[in-house]
């Protein structure tokens, strides 16, 4: 199904007006916001939106956690059990 760009924006529109009046806002997230331009665009899909905004809700639930990890597996800030050690 092709959907033009204007029902495309309006159809986002509905979405993040849904989602503010349930009172859980996702227009003031960036990274959310880029993937729905994309996806307005139509430079990436519906499945490809939807795994976008997955990795965005599990980067931003490992960051509340400070499970955020560099390339090598370890917290960069470290733990408190390290900064306790010192």
């Amino acid at each position: 199904m092709t959907t033009d760009t204007e029902t495309r924006r309006t159809i986002a529109k509905r979405v993040i007006d849904r989602a503010a009046a349930r009172g859980t806002p996702v227009d003031a997230d960036p990274a959310f916001l880029a993937a729905v331009e994309e996806w307005v665009r139509g430079d990436i899909d519906m499945k490809a939106m939807r795994d976008r905004y997955i990795e965005i809700i599990a980067l931003q639930a490992a960051d509340r956690r400070g499970l955020l990890t560099t390339g090598l597996g370890k917290n960069p800030l470290g733990s408190l059990d390290e900064a306790n050690e010192e």
